[in-house]
């Protein structure tokens, strides 16, 4: 059964807890029965509350803004803290009695939950840099290795059940917990050669400093490598694992304060987008519609005053009843465009070629189009969607009313990067450097400049009209 979206932050918050209250009881109950020295002991008080408070912070971020952005990363600080504590605890500098419980704990749950840190990082990776709509790929690949992780995590624990306690079974956690090495330098890899932006950058350089530090302790914990000085805490292996966890929660929120400063003027830039678009169609509505409808009052007027001439009568109502067409078209095409479930191209194309049919049905001009049957499922953004929809109508209205052509051809063709748009037709053409320049070229040119494309005329007199219309897409 699914879960609401309440109950999934109760949900949450009960796990969140859980794991809160455990590291509350390890850490008392190791400093109840700790035998270090004091060094020591504020060495891990102090990592202890940097994993709280930062957990704590994290935490209420998630509770007001319902991302599962802070979920993650709260759940993988306090999976670490319960690591670091299980660590620490059981080592023989600090344990003391009893000792036997820190044994088993870390005997039994510290490469769990070292794994299990490295599989919610993934996820958090996935929701923070939102990599399945903005590089499918890139989440495909980082998805099978967060597959990988947890399979490893399985094996891991079918081992206890089956090793718990021989050399067999140490062997082959130990051949498990080196292949995290790999998958983790695979992921950095992936992420820096597929994100271009400074936060993923940025995020990259935070999980290197994890990953050197945990491999660093990793090797030191083995007597792999020498200690670089026999001090504390140059000697403690655990110290260049914590170290490198501190830096990358650094890291982390440097990160976070730069993506919301981000977030932030995308906003902003979204709401003036936003009040653009709402000029436009206060303006639209004001000037055309608003101007149609003044037109077909007047017209009415006439037509009343006209009741004893049949033909005056007939000519006033048939231009009412194109003024109200337009009208008509006019709002249609303001309902569609705000419409967020029209942004596919698929129903642009429709539109496109519904229009072109009646305008070219209407003049009794043979054309042919030549349309994507099922083009990629690209968003157009509201204000790409209108100004390309409305560049097209003007073109094809042209051609209709003007060119006298008897035959015309569309064709749309789009990649990766652009989409293209020619019209050609057999037509009388014209001298484009003489001929008025109305409202209409203007228009099609500006809304071509917002597009960030080119729109390009080719024609003559007696030679027929061609135009190229290239924009990014």
């Amino acid at each position: 059964m699914m879960l609401s979206s309440k109950n999934k932050v109760w949900f949450s918050t009960l796990i969140l807890l859980l794991f809160f209250v455990f590291n509350i009881l390890l850490s008392y109950k190791t400093f109840v029965n700790t035998k270090a020295e004091n060094e020591e002991i504020f060495l891990h008080i102090g990592i202890s509350s940097l994993f709280y408070f930062l957990s704590i912070i994290t935490f209420i971020q998630y509770l007001l803004f319902k991302e599962p952005t802070y979920l993650y990363y709260v759940l993988y600080l306090l999976i670490n803290h319960c690591y670091f504590t299980i660590i620490f605890s059981s080592g023989p500098e600090a344990a003391g009695y009893p000792t036997a419980f820190f044994k088993i704990i870390r005997y039994f749950l510290a490469l769990p939950l070292l794994v299990l840190s490295y599989s919610i990082y993934i996820y958090f990776v996935l929701a923070f840099l939102s990599l399945s709509t903005k590089d499918i790929i890139l989440y495909k690949w980082i998805k099978v290795i967060l597959k990988i992780y947890l399979s490893l995590l399985f094996l891991i624990l079918v081992s206890y059940l089956f090793f718990p306690a021989d050399t067999t079974g140490e062997i082959i956690r130990t051949l498990l917990q080196v292949c995290c090495i790999p998958l983790g330098i695979i992921s950095i890899v992936l992420v820096y050669i597929r994100v271009k932006n400074i936060i993923a950058h940025i995020l990259i350089i935070g999980t290197l400093f994890f990953f050197i530090g945990s491999v660093l302790g990793f090797l030191f914990s083995l007597g792999i490598l020498n200690y670089p000085a026999n001090v504390f805490p140059f000697n403690q292996w655990i110290f260049y694992t914590a170290l490198g966890v501190v830096m990358e929660i650094i890291m982390f929120f440097s990160s976070f304060a730069y993506r919301n400063k981000i977030l932030a003027d995308e906003e902003k830039l979204a709401q003036q987008k936003l009040q653009v678009i709402r000029d436009d169609i206060a303006r639209d509505l004001h000037d055309d519609i608003g101007a149609s409808l003044s037109n077909i009052n007047i017209l009415n007027e006439l037509a009343k005053r006209s009741a004893g001439n049949t033909i005056k009568l007939n000519e006033y109502l048939e231009k009412a009843g194109d003024d109200i067409q337009h009208v008509s078209e006019g709002l249609n095409d303001i309902v569609w465009n705000i419409n967020s479930k029209y942004d596919n191209l698929e129903n642009l194309f429709f539109r496109m070629k519904r229009y072109a049919a009646d305008m070219m049905d209407g003049k009794n001009i043979n054309y042919k189009v030549g349309f994507p049957e099922k083009p990629d499922e690209i968003k157009l953004e509201m204000y790409k969607r209108r100004d390309l929809y409305f560049i097209f109508k003007e073109i094809i209205n042209n051609l209709a009313k003007y060119s006298k052509a008897a035959n015309a051809v569309i064709e749309l063709g789009i990649s990766a990067s652009k989409l293209q748009l020619t019209i050609k037709d057999d037509g009388v053409g014209f001298n484009f450097d003489t001929v008025k320049k109305g409202n209409g070229l203007h228009n099609m040119q500006q809304r071509a400049i917002n597009l960030k494309g080119v729109l390009k005329i080719t024609t003559a007199p007696q030679q027929g009209t061609v135009i190229d219309l290239i924009i990014p897409v």
